[in-house]
């Protein structure tokens, strides 16, 4: 069987801990199902006590010494439940984080793969184990993210962003995908299908759709200044220059601010805006798609219908059929190939 270590810290994501686990447990079930041995052995280790609070509060263990470990060839970091940057930085600086920091350098060493979804992959850039290499994290933790480890290149539109030596993934829930990568590329495609349907677990393979642009520039007082006035304007002609005038700053300035911060054009920035809002349209109204698309500052849906390809993969006619489709008729749940981009 594959050794897998799962570093446990205090404040874990249950639900990440909990997909991780049930991923390998299912491919273990289909496998012995068929007549084969279980392929994988989950150890779950600790740095310091043996029992840690998770952060919805339970309490998890006995955990292994991380010795416990040793063999192992792939080492699964779960999400943390520490939502804000101040947060973030407190866990990175406890003596359990410093601990397991060390000993993901050690496995890294030795040629463990290492991988790790949400703020775990704050702690592998903490390791220095991505620094020149791209990864991926919880879409709204990214501007932290970049200002912190300015050496990683940040891809916030894949889901799972697999490397020679670590993988990283978004938000906590996309732990699912990184486990589903996990069992493909280590066992077979099939039986990572298999699981996925077995778990129904959907086949996302960007996270950009999902991130709420206010939330990425909450952190910034320029940034929130410039998302309440645009939202109030989306209907109206919208230039860069404008919007600078009205934060008493320069464009130059402007764009230095949502490049460093957001890691995107002013502009960019405003057809996110829109999309946004015509996406919640679309999925909440009636009104005919070229309505919607001048409400949200288009002149028609062509616009609207380019946009929403590059950044969503789908149509304004898609938006709304997916948004009145039944829970019932959603379609099969399919893998996709981690390194596929959206």
């Amino acid at each position: 069987m594959l050794k897998i270590a799962i570093p446990i810290l205090p404040s874990v994501f249950d639900a990440s801990l909990a997909i991780t686990l049930d991923v390998l447990g299912a491919a273990n079930r289909l496998r012995q199902a068929s007549g084969k041995p279980p392929a994988f052995e989950p150890v779950m280790v600790g740095f310091g006590r043996r029992r840690v609070q998770s952060g919805a509060g339970l309490t998890l263990g006995p955990l292994q010494p991380p010795s416990a470990a040793e063999g192992a060839r792939w080492v699964v970091v779960p999400g943390a439940n520490v939502p804000t940057p101040d947060e973030v930085d407190a866990w990175l600086a406890s003596a359990e984080a410093r601990r397991a920091i060390r000993w993901l350098r050690a496995q890294a060493a030795a040629g463990a793969t290492i991988t790790a979804s949400c703020v775990g992959s704050f702690l592998l850039a903490e390791a220095g184990l991505l620094d020149g290499q791209e990864a991926t994290t919880t879409w709204w933790l990214a501007p932290h993210f970049r200002a912190r480890y300015p050496g990683v290149t940040l891809d916030m539109q894949r889901m799972v962003v697999p490397g020679l030596r670590c993988w990283t993934a978004g938000a906590a829930l996309a732990q699912a995908d990184l486990m589903l990568a996990l069992v493909a590329h280590t066992t077979s495609p099939d039986l990572a299908h298999a699981c996925a349907r077995h778990l129904l677990l959907d086949g996302r393979t960007s996270q950009s759709r999902y991130a709420i642009a206010a939330h990425l520039a909450h952190q910034s007082p320029l940034l929130r200044k410039a998302e309440r006035w645009l939202r109030a304007r989306l209907a109206e002609p919208l230039t860069v220059q404008a919007l600078a005038d009205a934060l008493h700053t320069t464009p130059r300035t402007l764009a230095r601010r949502f490049a460093t911060e957001l890691a995107m054009t002013p502009l960019a920035y405003i057809h996110q805006l829109r999309v946004e809002r015509a996406v919640h349209l679309l999925e909440t109204t009636k009104a005919p798609i070229d309505d919607i698309a001048q409400q949200v500052g288009y002149a028609d849906r062509s616009m609207l219908r380019r946009l929403l390809a590059r950044s969503r993969g789908t149509t304004p006619a898609g938006v709304r059929r997916e948004g009145l489709k039944p829970a019932a008729q959603a379609p099969r749940p399919a893998l996709r190939r981690a390194a596929r981009p959206a």
